[in-house]
This record gives C-alpha cells, sequence and structure tokens, in this order.
C-alpha cells in the first residue's frame, strides 16, 4: 500500500534522511506499491469476473518497481528540498542481531512476549529484504501513482495510522497537516 510507504514524508521534509535498509553492495528491496482505492477497484473486478474464479492474481501499482532509494529521490522533489536527497543506509544485518537477541530472551526466560517480538522481527526482515513488485504489465493495476500520492501527502498530509506509521506519531502528522496549510 501507498501508506505503508509514505511514513517518511515528515521525516524527509524536517530535513531528516530517509531511511532504508541495505541488502548488501548498495542494494534494496524494490516495490510497485498501490493505492488503497485502486486495490478496492481491483478486489471488486476480480470478484466479478468469473474468469478469476479459483485463481491467484500478483498485483501491483501501476508504476514500475522503484528501489527504496528512488522512492526517497521521489519523496526530496515532491517535497521541493534542495540539494541531494540525504539517506541513511541501515545493514540489513541489523535485524538478525535484534531478532536473535528477543528469541534468546524468549527462549531463556521462557517468554511468550519476547517470541512474539522476534516473530515481528522476521515478518519485518521479509518484508524489507524481498521485492514487493509486479514485473508483468497484466499486473500492474490502477490509475495513480506514488509520486502522485507522495504530492497528495506533501500538500494535504496524511492520517495517522499507528500500524503503518514507521517513524511519524500523531503528534508530528498533525503539526506536518498544520505547517501544510500555513
Amino acid at each position: 500500500f501507498f501508506k505503508s510507504v509514505s511514513g517518511q514524508v515528515e521525516v524527509v521534509d524536517g530535513g531528516g534522511p530517509f531511511v532504508y535498509f541495505d541488502l548488501g553492495n548498495d542494494r534494496n528491496a524494490r516495490c510497485n506499491p498501490i493505492s488503497e482505492p485502486d486495490l478496492a477497484s481491483a478486489l471488486i473486478d476480480q470478484v466479478a469476473d468469473d474468469a478469476h474464479k479459483n485463481t491467484y492474481w500478483n498485483l501491483g501499482g501501476p508504476d514500475d518497481g522503484m528501489s527504496m532509494k528512488e522512492q526517497g529521490a521521489i519523496i526530496h522533489d515532491v517535497l521541493k528540498k534542495e540539494g541531494e536527497p540525504k539517506y541513511i543506509s541501515v545493514p540489513i544485518g541489523l535485524f538478525d542481531v535484534i531478532i536473535n537477541g528477543l528469541q534468546w530472551i524468549g527462549d531463556t526466560f521462557n517468554s511468550e512476549k519476547f517470541d512474539d517480538a522476534a516473530e515481528l522481527g522476521r515478518i519485518g526482515k521479509y518484508y524489507a529484504v524481498e521485492d514487493m513488485l509486479t514485473t508483468d504489465s497484466s499486473e500492474k493495476y490502477g490509475r495513480t501513482s506514488l509520486r502522485e500520492h507522495y504530492a497528495y501527502v506533501a500538500e494535504n498530509g496524511q492520517d495517522y495510522d499507528p500500524y503503518t506509521s514507521v517513524f511519524g506519531s500523531k503528534e508530528g502528522k498533525e503539526k506536518f497537516a498544520e505547517k501544510q496549510k500555513a
């Protein structure tokens, strides 16, 4: 979803760097996310067409796949920031250190909470490592590009969502929205 990749707009707008996971050799995961309205339309089309019965559809948005660094550059451009985009690349191995530490605590102290935290770390690592994109044009769906979404967020802000906002906070989003109105 666009919402899951737009949490850094406020950070970059505030002068902070775009943060991404480095998979080695300056490679990072690629994706072509889809907007919520486009996804809703796609699901209705899928259900309404009997040709799709008992099939699956690898679905992405209308853009070609973009790396996280490319997404950071788009945010930088949409926000009309001067100079080159600022990035922080976090080594993907950091996930393993955190996951293993959480799992060790879970195992040592028989803690379901730490076992669950380690599992969430594994899920997070999966999404940081795996490309989430479609390459077949028949799998691309929708009208709204990621650039258009970022431009909308830069102009109007976005709703606070504690489940998808990696770096944001409710207060930060309210402050960002107020700044856009000024």
